[in-house]
């Protein structure tokens, strides 16, 4: 996720909404719970505050679950 999602250009993640039954944005939540963060986590923010420090966010949790699997395929080596 880069400080422009949800911004129209190639690099914003779409996904087609099945109730809508249109292509549409991440929603600043949904964001949120991609990067590991809690529902509304940045809620006293603007929407493009919201998505831009979920750009710049560290995601540890997702590092982490990586972490464990890089050890097991570099002690196979």
């Amino acid at each position: 996720m880069l400080t422009s999602e949800s911004s129209l250009n190639r690099s914003s993640h779409i996904l087609f909404d099945e109730k809508i039954k249109s292509y549409r944005t991440l929603t600043p939540v949904e964001a949120e719970r991609l990067n590991g963060f809690p529902d509304n986590w940045t809620l006293q923010l603007t929407d493009r505050r919201r998505f831009f420090m979920m750009g710049n966010a560290l995601v540890v949790g997702l590092v982490s679950k990586m972490e464990s699997q890089l050890s097991q395929i570099i002690d196979l080596e």
